[in-house]
Protein backbone atom coordinates (compact mmCIF):
# COMPACT_ATOMS: atom_id res chain seq x y z
CA UNK A 1 0.00 0.00 0.00
CA UNK A 2 1.49 3.67 -0.83
CA UNK A 3 0.89 5.99 1.94
CA UNK A 4 -0.28 9.32 1.44
CA UNK A 5 2.89 10.80 3.33
CA UNK A 6 5.21 10.10 6.49
CA UNK A 7 4.15 11.78 9.70
CA UNK A 8 6.12 12.05 12.86
CA UNK A 9 4.49 13.10 15.95
CA UNK A 10 6.58 15.01 18.55
CA UNK A 11 4.63 14.49 22.16
CA UNK A 12 5.07 12.99 25.34
CA UNK A 13 1.40 12.37 26.47
CA UNK A 14 0.32 8.91 25.24
CA UNK A 15 -3.07 9.31 24.50
CA UNK A 16 -2.82 12.14 22.30
CA UNK A 17 -0.47 10.24 19.81
CA UNK A 18 -2.84 7.09 19.79
CA UNK A 19 -5.34 9.97 18.69
CA UNK A 20 -3.14 10.77 16.26
CA UNK A 21 -2.16 7.96 14.87
CA UNK A 22 -5.40 5.94 14.81
CA UNK A 23 -6.97 8.90 12.64
CA UNK A 24 -4.20 9.42 10.31
CA UNK A 25 -3.69 5.50 10.03
CA UNK A 26 -7.55 5.44 8.60
CA UNK A 27 -6.33 8.50 6.43
CA UNK A 28 -3.89 6.68 4.89
CA UNK A 29 -0.59 8.08 6.59
CA UNK A 30 2.43 6.24 8.08
CA UNK A 31 2.98 7.52 11.53
CA UNK A 32 5.11 7.53 14.06
CA UNK A 33 6.11 9.20 17.73
CA UNK A 34 8.73 10.45 19.03
CA UNK A 35 8.28 11.14 23.31
CA UNK A 36 11.34 13.38 23.72
CA UNK A 37 13.65 15.85 22.32
CA UNK A 38 16.64 13.66 21.59
CA UNK A 39 14.44 10.32 19.71
CA UNK A 40 12.99 13.45 17.69
CA UNK A 41 16.57 14.25 16.47
CA UNK A 42 17.40 10.69 15.15
CA UNK A 43 14.08 9.93 14.05
CA UNK A 44 14.70 13.33 11.71
CA UNK A 45 18.28 12.39 10.83
CA UNK A 46 17.23 8.59 10.01
CA UNK A 47 14.13 8.97 8.11
CA UNK A 48 11.61 11.88 5.58
CA UNK A 49 8.74 13.18 6.88
CA UNK A 50 6.48 14.88 5.11
CA UNK A 51 4.78 16.17 8.42
CA UNK A 52 5.59 17.07 11.64
CA UNK A 53 2.96 17.14 14.64
CA UNK A 54 4.83 19.14 17.23
CA UNK A 55 3.94 20.05 20.74
CA UNK A 56 4.04 22.55 22.03
CA UNK A 57 5.15 21.85 25.34
CA UNK A 58 7.36 18.21 26.23
CA UNK A 59 7.29 17.77 30.08
CA UNK A 60 10.02 16.58 31.25
CA UNK A 61 12.62 18.20 28.87
CA UNK A 62 13.40 21.90 28.94
CA UNK A 63 9.95 23.22 30.09
CA UNK A 64 8.49 26.03 28.74
CA UNK A 65 8.04 26.09 24.86
CA UNK A 66 10.39 23.37 24.89
CA UNK A 67 8.46 21.83 21.57
CA UNK A 68 8.95 25.17 19.50
CA UNK A 69 12.23 25.19 20.28
CA UNK A 70 13.14 22.16 18.05
CA UNK A 71 11.46 23.80 15.04
CA UNK A 72 15.22 25.20 14.34
CA UNK A 73 15.94 21.84 13.75
CA UNK A 74 13.03 20.82 11.56
CA UNK A 75 11.96 22.85 9.44
CA UNK A 76 15.60 22.78 7.49
CA UNK A 77 14.52 19.23 6.85
CA UNK A 78 11.83 20.35 4.76
CA UNK A 79 9.14 18.60 6.80
CA UNK A 80 5.71 20.87 7.29
CA UNK A 81 5.50 21.46 11.09
CA UNK A 82 1.96 21.33 12.69
CA UNK A 83 2.49 22.53 16.50
CA UNK A 84 -0.23 21.34 18.68
CA UNK A 85 -0.97 22.77 21.68
CA UNK A 86 -3.82 23.32 24.08
CA UNK A 87 -3.79 26.94 24.59
CA UNK A 88 -3.29 28.97 21.23
CA UNK A 89 -2.10 31.88 23.06
CA UNK A 90 -0.98 35.46 20.85
CA UNK A 91 2.77 35.30 21.84
CA UNK A 92 3.14 31.80 21.06
CA UNK A 93 1.26 31.45 17.22
CA UNK A 94 3.74 34.21 16.46
CA UNK A 95 7.05 33.03 17.52
CA UNK A 96 5.89 29.56 15.90
CA UNK A 97 5.21 31.38 12.39
CA UNK A 98 8.02 33.05 12.94
CA UNK A 99 10.26 30.00 13.61
CA UNK A 100 8.57 28.43 10.45
CA UNK A 101 5.70 26.43 11.38
CA UNK A 102 3.54 25.66 8.63
CA UNK A 103 0.15 25.54 11.05
CA UNK A 104 -0.99 25.19 14.34
CA UNK A 105 -3.07 22.58 15.72
CA UNK A 106 -5.52 23.24 19.18
CA UNK A 107 -6.01 20.30 20.73
CA UNK A 108 -10.28 20.88 21.48
CA UNK A 109 -13.15 18.71 20.67
CA UNK A 110 -12.79 19.68 17.31
CA UNK A 111 -9.28 18.20 16.76
CA UNK A 112 -9.98 15.15 14.72
CA UNK A 113 -11.67 17.68 11.89
CA UNK A 114 -9.19 19.77 12.10
CA UNK A 115 -6.48 17.77 12.06
CA UNK A 116 -7.74 15.84 9.17
CA UNK A 117 -7.86 18.61 6.98
CA UNK A 118 -4.55 20.48 8.16
CA UNK A 119 -2.29 17.44 7.99
CA UNK A 120 -3.97 16.87 4.34
CA UNK A 121 -3.17 20.49 3.03
CA UNK A 122 0.71 20.09 4.73
CA UNK A 123 1.18 16.69 2.84
CA UNK A 124 -0.68 17.96 -0.25
CA UNK A 125 2.06 20.49 -0.24
CA UNK A 126 5.34 18.57 0.42
CA UNK A 127 3.67 16.22 -2.17
CA UNK A 128 3.57 18.99 -4.42
CA UNK A 129 7.18 20.03 -4.01
CA UNK A 130 8.73 16.27 -4.52
CA UNK A 131 6.03 15.61 -7.31
CA UNK A 132 8.05 18.77 -9.48
CA UNK A 133 11.46 17.32 -8.30
CA UNK A 134 10.80 13.49 -10.11
CA UNK A 135 12.84 13.18 -12.84
CA UNK A 136 11.11 11.93 -16.03
CA UNK A 137 11.86 8.15 -15.34
CA UNK A 138 10.75 8.54 -11.63
CA UNK A 139 7.84 9.94 -12.85
CA UNK A 140 6.81 7.27 -15.07
CA UNK A 141 7.84 4.83 -12.66
CA UNK A 142 5.60 7.23 -9.96
CA UNK A 143 2.38 6.79 -12.46
CA UNK A 144 2.81 3.00 -12.96
CA UNK A 145 2.94 2.55 -9.04
CA UNK A 146 0.14 5.15 -8.31
CA UNK A 147 -2.40 3.39 -10.57
CA UNK A 148 -1.21 -0.21 -9.51
CA UNK A 149 -2.01 1.33 -6.27
CA UNK A 150 -5.49 3.14 -7.58
CA UNK A 151 -6.88 -0.45 -8.81
CA UNK A 152 -5.67 -2.58 -5.87
CA UNK A 153 -6.78 -0.09 -2.71
CA UNK A 154 -10.04 -0.40 -0.74
CA UNK A 155 -10.30 2.44 1.59
CA UNK A 156 -12.45 4.78 -0.41
CA UNK A 157 -10.53 8.01 0.82
CA UNK A 158 -6.43 6.75 0.10
CA UNK A 159 -8.22 5.37 -2.97
CA UNK A 160 -9.29 8.73 -4.10
CA UNK A 161 -6.37 10.57 -3.04
CA UNK A 162 -4.46 8.31 -4.84
CA UNK A 163 -6.15 8.72 -8.36
CA UNK A 164 -6.01 12.84 -7.74
CA UNK A 165 -2.16 12.27 -7.34
CA UNK A 166 -1.98 10.02 -10.52
CA UNK A 167 -4.11 12.21 -12.89
CA UNK A 168 -2.11 15.04 -11.75
CA UNK A 169 1.13 13.40 -13.29
CA UNK A 170 -0.88 12.03 -16.10
CA UNK A 171 -1.83 15.76 -17.12
CA UNK A 172 1.31 17.11 -16.47
CA UNK A 173 3.04 15.07 -18.85
CA UNK A 174 1.16 16.83 -21.61
CA UNK A 175 2.67 20.28 -22.63
CA UNK A 176 0.59 23.19 -21.94
CA UNK A 177 -0.94 21.68 -18.96
CA UNK A 178 1.82 22.00 -16.41
CA UNK A 179 -0.03 23.84 -13.67
CA UNK A 180 -2.18 21.76 -12.19
CA UNK A 181 -3.95 22.41 -8.89
CA UNK A 182 -5.99 19.80 -6.48
CA UNK A 183 -8.89 20.31 -4.93
CA UNK A 184 -9.50 23.82 -5.02
CA UNK A 185 -12.74 24.91 -3.26
CA UNK A 186 -14.93 28.12 -4.04
CA UNK A 187 -17.85 28.96 -1.98
CA UNK A 188 -20.17 25.79 -2.35
CA UNK A 189 -17.76 23.71 -4.58
CA UNK A 190 -14.44 21.78 -4.79
CA UNK A 191 -12.68 21.30 -7.69
CA UNK A 192 -10.72 18.02 -7.70
CA UNK A 193 -8.44 19.18 -10.42
CA UNK A 194 -7.90 22.57 -11.96
CA UNK A 195 -5.45 23.05 -14.67
CA UNK A 196 -4.61 26.53 -16.58
CA UNK A 197 -5.28 25.41 -20.44
CA UNK A 198 -1.40 27.32 -22.20
CA UNK A 199 -1.04 24.48 -24.78
CA UNK A 200 0.40 25.60 -27.34
CA UNK A 201 -1.01 23.58 -29.71
CA UNK A 202 -4.18 24.84 -31.96
CA UNK A 203 -6.21 21.59 -31.37
CA UNK A 204 -6.75 22.28 -27.63
CA UNK A 205 -6.76 26.25 -28.25
CA UNK A 206 -9.99 25.66 -30.47
CA UNK A 207 -11.43 24.85 -27.61
CA UNK A 208 -11.26 28.53 -25.85
CA UNK A 209 -10.88 26.89 -22.42
CA UNK A 210 -8.62 29.12 -20.72
CA UNK A 211 -8.92 26.43 -17.45
CA UNK A 212 -9.73 22.49 -17.82
CA UNK A 213 -11.48 21.11 -14.41
CA UNK A 214 -11.32 17.28 -13.91
CA UNK A 215 -13.25 15.85 -11.80
CA UNK A 216 -11.94 12.28 -10.21
CA UNK A 217 -14.71 9.79 -9.06
CA UNK A 218 -12.86 6.39 -7.38
CA UNK A 219 -16.17 4.61 -6.99
CA UNK A 220 -16.63 1.07 -7.61
CA UNK A 221 -19.67 1.72 -9.01
CA UNK A 222 -20.23 3.09 -12.08
CA UNK A 223 -20.78 7.42 -12.50
CA UNK A 224 -24.35 8.26 -13.05
CA UNK A 225 -25.97 11.17 -15.31
CA UNK A 226 -26.44 12.86 -11.94
CA UNK A 227 -22.41 13.08 -11.33
CA UNK A 228 -22.64 14.62 -14.89
CA UNK A 229 -25.17 17.60 -14.03
CA UNK A 230 -23.08 18.53 -11.20
CA UNK A 231 -19.92 18.20 -13.30
CA UNK A 232 -21.27 20.48 -15.86
CA UNK A 233 -22.59 23.22 -13.62
CA UNK A 234 -18.85 23.46 -11.93
CA UNK A 235 -17.65 24.20 -15.45
CA UNK A 236 -20.57 26.87 -16.30
CA UNK A 237 -19.78 28.38 -12.95
CA UNK A 238 -16.52 29.34 -14.06
CA UNK A 239 -17.27 32.42 -15.45
CA UNK A 240 -16.82 31.27 -19.47
CA UNK A 241 -13.17 30.24 -19.17
CA UNK A 242 -14.38 26.71 -19.11
CA UNK A 243 -15.60 24.81 -21.98
CA UNK A 244 -13.44 21.76 -21.66
CA UNK A 245 -13.75 19.26 -18.63
CA UNK A 246 -12.39 15.49 -17.93
CA UNK A 247 -14.78 13.24 -15.64
CA UNK A 248 -12.14 10.17 -14.55
CA UNK A 249 -14.56 7.30 -13.21
CA UNK A 250 -12.56 4.25 -11.98
CA UNK A 251 -15.46 2.59 -11.55
CA UNK A 252 -17.15 3.56 -15.55
CA UNK A 253 -20.33 5.11 -16.67
CA UNK A 254 -23.73 3.80 -16.67
CA UNK A 255 -25.72 4.32 -19.95
CA UNK A 256 -27.34 7.39 -18.27
CA UNK A 257 -24.29 9.29 -18.17
CA UNK A 258 -23.98 8.85 -21.93
CA UNK A 259 -27.46 9.54 -22.87
CA UNK A 260 -27.85 12.69 -20.90
CA UNK A 261 -24.81 13.66 -22.07
CA UNK A 262 -26.42 13.84 -25.89
CA UNK A 263 -28.91 15.95 -24.14
CA UNK A 264 -26.42 18.69 -23.63
CA UNK A 265 -25.91 19.40 -27.72
CA UNK A 266 -26.93 23.48 -27.42
CA UNK A 267 -24.34 24.51 -25.11
CA UNK A 268 -20.89 24.97 -25.64
CA UNK A 269 -19.43 22.52 -23.09
CA UNK A 270 -17.83 19.61 -23.60
CA UNK A 271 -17.11 16.23 -21.10
CA UNK A 272 -14.68 13.85 -21.99
CA UNK A 273 -15.38 10.93 -20.22
CA UNK A 274 -12.34 8.62 -19.01
CA UNK A 275 -13.29 5.11 -17.68
CA UNK A 276 -10.75 2.30 -16.40
CA UNK A 277 -9.62 1.14 -19.78
CA UNK A 278 -8.67 4.61 -21.18
CA UNK A 279 -6.76 5.16 -17.63
CA UNK A 280 -5.20 2.18 -18.50
CA UNK A 281 -4.15 3.34 -21.74
CA UNK A 282 -3.16 6.62 -20.58
CA UNK A 283 -0.89 5.83 -17.77
CA UNK A 284 0.90 3.15 -20.61
CA UNK A 285 1.06 5.43 -23.45
CA UNK A 286 4.56 6.99 -24.89
CA UNK A 287 2.29 9.79 -26.15
CA UNK A 288 -0.54 10.79 -23.58
CA UNK A 289 -1.40 13.86 -26.08
CA UNK A 290 -2.48 11.75 -28.79
CA UNK A 291 -4.34 9.53 -26.29
CA UNK A 292 -6.22 12.78 -24.85
CA UNK A 293 -6.93 13.94 -28.27
CA UNK A 294 -8.36 10.73 -29.50
CA UNK A 295 -10.96 10.27 -26.15
CA UNK A 296 -11.69 14.21 -27.00
CA UNK A 297 -13.02 13.26 -30.30
CA UNK A 298 -14.57 10.15 -29.35
CA UNK A 299 -16.78 12.49 -26.68
CA UNK A 300 -17.44 15.02 -29.95
CA UNK A 301 -18.55 12.42 -31.95
CA UNK A 302 -21.01 11.12 -29.13
CA UNK A 303 -22.66 13.99 -29.12
CA UNK A 304 -21.49 14.88 -25.43
CA UNK A 305 -21.29 18.98 -27.01
CA UNK A 306 -20.63 20.41 -30.12
CA UNK A 307 -17.74 22.72 -31.25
Amino acid sequence: MISLGNVLVVDDEQPFFETYRDLLHREGYYVVQAASRHTALEKLRASTWDVVILDQRLRGELGGDAGIDLLSEIVPTGAKVIVATAYADERMIERAFKDGAYDYLEKLPTLPMMLRIKVRNASETVRERRRAALTETEREKEIRNLWAAVRTEADRNRKGQLLEDLMVLLFRTVPGFIHVETRRKGPEEELDLFIRNESPEPFWAHDRSQYLIVECKNWSKPAGPNELVVFRDKMLNRGGRCHLGFFVAVGGFTEGFSSRSATFRKDDLLVVPIGPSDLDELVNATDRNAVLKKLHGNAVMAGNGHH
